[in-house]
């Protein structure tokens, strides 16, 4: 029998095409849910999954876990025949089956990329409005001076580039017009130098030097503050990269409103808007704000 494709399938082939891979938590979250939020079973999502596979739609492949304990984890990416329903869906698909040729760990740090962005899509806050989030590929950005060779083809700098692992948007109307705040968030491997950390900051601060994300032709334009999210694996590795940060300039972004701020992952998901994040400029290094507040 010939698998119905539907718009729960539709979000699943956009999500994957976005995202690149999820697993099965991931769908039993923000893809197979009820009119009144309660998840579809695991036994009727794994029947839907293997119809699609079975078609061409999707494949599936088993990733080992990081840790010697536990079973394997299922993960999920496009196959030919999702590519082209995106084409129908999208009008285009930025598709290379090589991205799926990843190594386990780079799959488990795009899924729990994938689980972050969607907490922030899914769930709701008292005063911002989610607008849009953004893949790592999407959300990769040139600020430099763009150049013409002696051929006329234009060129710019491979060092004046930012590369998140995502990005989001909120939104909120004051004073009749709307206000854009853009999270660009850097999810932080364990073991990660301090020179990276340093790096990757003074790039996002030459970014909003420059102004690049004024009437940004992917994040749009009314972007007022630009913030960056760094989310570590526990509080020690989050104070760790905090302290560091210090050593780097981020007064740029400060004098827009913005800020470098450090989370766990774990308080991400669990509570995306809540006051669960330190800030590099606050004058108190235990004090938890929210995304949008302002830090003092």
């Amino acid at each position: 029998m010939v698998k119905r494709i539907g718009e729960m399938e539709e979000l699943l082939f956009v999500t994957l095409h976005d995202l690149v891979f999820i697993d099965v938590e991931y769908l039993e979250k923000y893809i197979y849910i009820h009119p009144e939020g309660k998840p579809y079973s695991k036994f009727w999502i794994s029947k839907q999954m293997r119809a699609m596979e079975a078609e061409g739609y999707i494949k599936s492949f088993p990733v080992a876990k990081a840790t010697v304990q536990g079973r394997d984890r299922l993960v999920y990416t496009l196959d030919t025949k999702g590519v082209q329903e995106v084409k129908e869906i999208l009008g285009e698909a930025d598709w290379d089956a090589r991205w799926t040729q990843r190594t386990p760990t780079y799959v488990f740090h795009s899924i729990r990329m994938a689980h972050i962005l969607a907490s922030y899509a899914s769930q709701k806050d008292d005063y911002y409005q989610f607008n849009e989030y953004f893949s790592e590929r999407r959300a990769f950005r040139n600020y430099g001076e763009v150049t013409t060779d002696k051929e006329g083809k234009k060129k710019q700098s491979s060092t004046s580039v930012i590369r998140p692992d995502g990005a989001f948007l909120l939104e909120r109307e004051v004073n009749g017009q709307n206000v854009k705040f853009l999270y660009f968030v850097e999810l932080e491997r364990s073991r990660q130098r301090i020179e990276v950390t340093l790096n990757k900051i003074r790039r996002y601060n030459e970014y909003v030097r420059k102004r690049a994300f004024v009437n940004d032709e992917i994040f749009g334009d009314g972007i007022r503050v630009v913030r960056v999210l760094f989310v570590s694996n526990n509080d020690t590795e989050r104070n760790k990269i905090l302290e560091n940060s210090k050593k780097a300039d981020s007064r740029e972004i400060e004098k827009i409103g913005g800020s470098l701020l450090f989370g766990t992952y774990e308080d991400v998901i669990a509570n995306p808007y809540g006051d669960i994040w330190k800030a590099k400029n606050s004058t108190d290094s235990n004090q938890l704000y929210r995304l949008y507040k302002k830090i003092e």
